[in-house]
């Protein structure tokens, strides 16, 4: 399901008594205990959920090819949780996003230059 952002503020902008409260599928929000109402703005980004509902479930277990070196399937499966649960506490993930973003590209690739010299 996709919506654009006002409609996504109007979604998260509900009652709440919890954080739990706050969550639509996979965007989340917080709960304002002062006001009780979710904010308008999402703490996670759509990068963290590719990373969590995907690639964290792909990269989790060592890749059955052993074309790909220990140690990138290891920064690979770091980069993917990190992406996915950045612990930053105060909701700022657009600032990190970009550089995970990078990260995630840069060991993906050598995973894919990895796989192609092993077919060669």
């Amino acid at each position: 399901m996709a919506f654009f952002e006002p409609k996504m503020r109007e979604i998260l902008e509900q009652n709440c008594t919890d954080d739990e409260d706050c969550n639509f599928f996979d965007c989340f929000s917080r709960c304002d205990l002062r006001v009780n109402k979710c904010g308008a703005q999402r703490v996670n980004n759509n990068l963290q959920v590719i990373c969590d509902k995907i690639f964290r479930h792909w990269f989790s277990a060592p890749l059955k090819s052993s074309a790909v070196s220990f140690q990138l399937q290891l920064q690979l499966q770091e980069a993917v949780q990190e992406c996915a649960d950045p612990g930053v506490p105060s909701g700022n993930t657009r600032r990190d996003a970009p550089s995970v973003f990078w990260k995630l590209r840069r060991l993906l690739r050598a995973t894919l230059r990895e796989l192609q010299e092993a077919e060669k």
